[in-house]
């Protein structure tokens, strides 16, 4: 039976980070790394965005550490196109799906999630298409290339990209979903307004508080079909509504499972030695309290890199306040805490007009914020949202900053 000292199953962000963090500790252990995909880690927002976009560019560009890294490391094998069908928590083993185990004296759950589907008649069609690897951006690629018009189910992160993208290469975007307002896990209603607008001026089309009742065509998708009887023709549908976390070996193996593998402060699950980290994670929010669990690059990154340091006997806390953004057009938006369930919002600056920070409040205390064309300020920004200052106090700093802000409700 193979060994090592350190076996990690995935082979995204968080998995390459754990790598990083295992040897900032440990430079001599050995470390297994089994990806089912064919590439080396790669980075996945640019799926949605600038490799979208680029013709002909190569998955090289994606990948985390070049592929010669790999071979230069001692100690490190990258196993790819090796799925993982079992782990025994007690026999800390992995097993290959050729049956073969692997053990490792630390183990690694970094399975990430894949895209949730819509249990409708036509899911089936071609042309109706998720987003979640390289290969899935390529197809995308040479199929956004023949459409003339696409329909985008869901009005998040990858609804809202693929909509700025897919506009810039001139095809007719339409995004259908079921809240009445974009984003609206995400961003206060002043916000989610600010964006449907911008959007619109940029040709994409909503129909909001819609549910898609089925695709159809012959063999290939050539109409969806709503809630509202209405049918909008398309080429090409994507569906982006969420995300399903891939927590079945840590189910099947007895582990604590809930809507992803739980872990403690230190990223170790509920059986001794076995770790957890990135999308997969359900783990205890160092603002919030409480176990959450977050798909974003920046917390993939944090989080993995974190418990891997922890698998090799640094025992730190995980205290990561991590952020998620987006680039849409001509906007990046950077996001700190709790922007949604909000009272009210404060802004400094004009949204749409150049840099604007919005300060999201709950309670009568900053809960998060959202940076539009301000990367600037984002240390900044992740310390006020850790401090959580008070409304008035916030309000004297930012008039302090030279600012005007507006305040709005919701």
């Amino acid at each position: 039976m193979k060994t090592f000292d350190y076996v990690i199953v995935g082979g995204g962000l968080a998995a390459i980070s754990a790598v990083d963090g295992i040897r900032a500790i440990d430079p001599a252990g050995s470390i297994a790394m089994f990806t089912d995909e064919p590439d080396p880690p790669y980075h996945r927002p640019p799926l949605s965005k600038e490799f979208l976009q680029a013709a002909g560019a190569p998955r090289s560009l994606l990948h985390v550490k070049p592929a010669a890294w790999f071979k230069e490391q001692d100690g490190l094998a990258l196993f790819t196109d090796t799925p993982v069908r079992r782990l025994d928590a007690r026999a800390m083993t992995v097993h290959l799906a050729d049956g073969e185990p692997v053990r490792g004296g630390r183990i690694l759950l970094a399975t990430g999630g894949r895209p949730r589907r819509l249990a409708i008649p036509g899911s089936g069609l071609a042309g109706v298409a998720t987003l979640r690897t390289a290969a899935d951006s390529e197809k995308l690629r040479e199929a956004g290339g023949r459409a003339k018009r696409v329909v985008l189910v869901g009005a998040g992160f990858i609804g809202m990209e693929l909509a700025s993208t897919l506009s810039k290469l001139g095809v007719d975007a339409v995004v259908v979903e079921l809240e009445p307002r974009v984003w609206a896990g995400v961003f206060p209603e002043a916000v989610s307004g600010f964006l449907t607008r911008y959007f619109e001026e940029r040709g994409v089309k909503f129909r909001l508080g819609c549910r898609v009742t089925s695709f159809e065509g012959e063999r290939r998708v050539s109409r969806v079909m709503l809630d509202s009887e209405e049918e909008i023709a398309a080429d090409l549908a994507i569906v982006g509504v969420g995300m399903t976390p891939n927590d079945e070996l840590g189910s099947e193996a007895g582990l604590a499972v809930r809507d992803g593998i739980i872990v403690d402060g230190f990223g170790e699950t509920t059986a001794a030695h076995i770790y957890a980290a990135g999308d997969v994670a359900r783990f205890p929010h160092p603002l919030e309290g409480g176990l959450a669990r977050v798909e974003h690059w920046d917390h993939a990154r944090a989080h993995g890199r974190h418990t891997g340091r922890n698998m090799a006997g640094a025992r730190e806390p995980f205290d990561h306040l991590s952020y998620f953004f987006t680039h849409v057009f001509d906007l990046s938006i950077n996001v700190f805490g709790e922007t949604a369930a909000v009272d009210r919002t404060i802004v400094s600056g004009e949204l749409g007009s150049g840099r604007s920070i919005v300060y999201c409040v709950a309670e009568g205390h900053l809960a998060g914020t959202i940076l539009i064309n301000a990367t600037g300020a984002m240390e900044e920004c992740r310390a006020l949202v850790r401090a959580r200052p008070r409304v008035e106090d916030l309000m004297m700093e930012i008039e302090k900053s030279g600012t005007r802000p507006e305040e709005r409700v919701g």
